[in-house]
Formats: C-alpha cells, sequence, structure tokens
C-alpha cells in the first residue's frame, strides 16, 4: 500500500521482498486493529470463534488492497497527483470487493454464523478505511521522502565544503612551496662555491623536506608527529640560512603526535612566522612550537 507519491521515491524505494513484506506486515496491524475495533462496535458478544471471523475479514480485505497497491505503483509509477488518486481508487476498491468475496468464501467453509455473506455496511467502512488507511501511508513515505532528500543535501553540502577546503589547502601549498623553494635553491648555490659542507647539509635538509612534503600532500590527513619532523626539517634549513639570528624550539609529547590534523596546516604557520617575526629584525629571534593544543609563538 505504501511507495506511490511521486517518481523520485522509486529512486529511492526499490521493490524488494523486505519492503513488501514490511508494507505486509504494517498492513495486517492496521487489519487486526480494524477488526478488534468492529467487533468490539458491532458484535453483541465476545468470543475467539468471532474474533477470528472479523480477524479473516479484515486481513482479506486489507491485504487485497495493500498488494496490488504496492505492485501497482510500482510498475506504472504514476507521477501525478490526480493518476495517483485514480490508481488508489482502483485499487482501494477492487481490492474491498475481492477481499470481501475472498473472506465470504473462507468463512463459508470454517464458520457458519455468517453463512457466506458479508454485509454491505461492511464492504463500504472497509472502502472507506482502504482510503483513509492508503493516504495516510502517502503522507508517511512523504515524510519519508523528504528526511531522505534533506540528509542527501546534507551529504551533499559535506562533499563540496570538503573539497573546497581540499581545494584551498592546495592553492595554499602551491602559493608556499615555490617561494621557499626557490629561495633555498639560490643558497644552495650560493654556499656550494663558499662553504661546501653547509650547502651540501643544507640540500640534504631541502631533499628531506621534499621527500617528506611530498608523501604528506597526497594524504588527506597526517599525524602532528609527521609534521613536526616536517616542520624541523624546515626550521633546519632556514637555521643554515640565518645563521645565529634563528633559533627554535620543539616541545610536543609523544602522546599527541598521533593525532590527525589536515596536511601541511602548520607549516605555513611557521613560514609567516620567520617571515614576519623573525627576518626584519636585525637581531632575529626565537620560534618555539609548544603543545597547548599546539600553541605557536616567535619572539
Amino acid at each position: 500500500m505504501t511507495g506511490y507519491i511521486s517518481m523520485s521515491i522509486y529512486e529511492y524505494r526499490k521493490l524488494t521482498p523486505g519492503y513488501v513484506l514490511k508494507d505486509i506486515l504494517l498492513t495486517s496491524v492496521c487489519s487486526l486493529v480494524i477488526a478488534v475495533v468492529f467487533m468490539l462496535v458491532t458484535s453483541a458478544e465476545i468470543t475467539l470463534k468471532i474474533f477470528l471471523e472479523y480477524f479473516l475479514i479484515a486481513q482479506c480485505i486489507g491485504l487485497s488492497i495493500s498488494i496490488p497497491c504496492t505492485f501497482a505503483f510500482h510498475f506504472l509509477k504514476p507521477a501525478k497527483a490526480f493518476s495517483q488518486l485514480i490508481l488508489v481508487t482502483v485499487c482501494v476498491i477492487s481490492g474491498a470487493l475481492a477481499g470481501s468475496f475472498l473472506a465470504s468464501r473462507l468463512i463459508h467453509h470454517k464458520f457458519v454464523s455468517f453463512q457466506g455473506q458479508i454485509p454491505v455496511q461492511m464492504v463500504l467502512v472497509a472502502i472507506i478505511l482502504g482510503f483513509i488507511i492508503s493516504f495516510g501511508f502517502v503522507i508517511y513515505e512523504k515524510y519519508i521522502t523528504f528526511k531522505f532528500s534533506a540528509h542527501e543535501e546534507k551529504l551533499k553540502r559535506t562533499v563540496l565544503e570538503k573539497e573546497k577546503l581540499n581545494a584551498d589547502l592546495k592553492l595554499l601549498q602551491a602559493q608556499v612551496e615555490p617561494h621557499f623553494l626557490f629561495n633555498t635553491l639560490s643558497n644552495i648555490l650560493s654556499l656550494l662555491e663558499h662553504e661546501p659542507e653547509t650547502g651540501k647539509k643544507m640540500l640534504e635538509n631541502l631533499t628531506q623536506y621534499l621527500r617528506t612534503s611530498l608523501i604528506q600532500s597526497r594524504k588527506t590527513v597526517n599525524r602532528i608527529g609527521d609534521e613536526i619532523d616536517m616542520i624541523q626539517t624546515y626550521l633546519d634549513i632556514y637555521k643554515i640560512r640565518m645563521g645565529k639570528r634563528l633559533s627554535y624550539e620543539i616541545e610536543v609529547p609523544e602522546n599527541v603526535r598521533g593525532f590527525e590534523i589536515p596536511p601541511m596546516i602548520l607549516q605555513p604557520l611557521v613560514e609567516n612566522a620567520i617571515k614576519h617575526g623573525i627576518e626584519p629584525k636585525i637581531q632575529g629571534g626565537k620560534c618555539p612550537l609548544q603543545y597547548n593544543m599546539i600553541n605557536f609563538a616567535c619572539s
């Protein structure tokens, strides 16, 4: 009886045995409630035999409406509200009549009180209740579809925000790395002529830094420890370039080095701290990198 709001629902709810069984179970529960109410209202006495008669009638009518309705809406897939209303009407009326006929045959063979006859009033009430329950399922399906669409939209927004963040991060990396690389290569060429050992050491540090940064930049997240090791190599390069004008100290406990953060998120902070905080000063300065949920400062 469920699954007939719009064609978009069929993209969400496929006709699987699980969903068919779920519809049958819900219909059976509703039919059971209707059978109990009818028995209490119309029956002068309440016995197991009378309950079984009402129960059988309600189940036959309910399932005769529900099952054809489920399959009809799945295969026909009416997109317009008017077409859906027509199909619901056909399924409810034909299902109520077919279910009443089936119940009368079953009761005729198993019980004698109804003598194979289902009152017309009960058939009319079954049709009315069939419409009410059917449109109740329609409202429920609309709610499920809206909830599903809202969840999908939230996922899409999350993916777009993540892609934007990654794009911004890549752009930042592209801006940072060439500037540092060109300056360092220029220093290495100069040192190799006048101070070969120092130039060789700087080249080794640069090679290690580039190798590490290339690996880290390809990851979606990095360990704090890996980022700190890369920053230490970065600072060693600047230490050779600036000499005594630069000193640094790294204090990050071992128990936090395994925490994960976005890649290359700390290196721009260190570069800006050196560029704007220490290089302009004639006497230079000190850059301590300390853990206080990572607290970086320059003096």
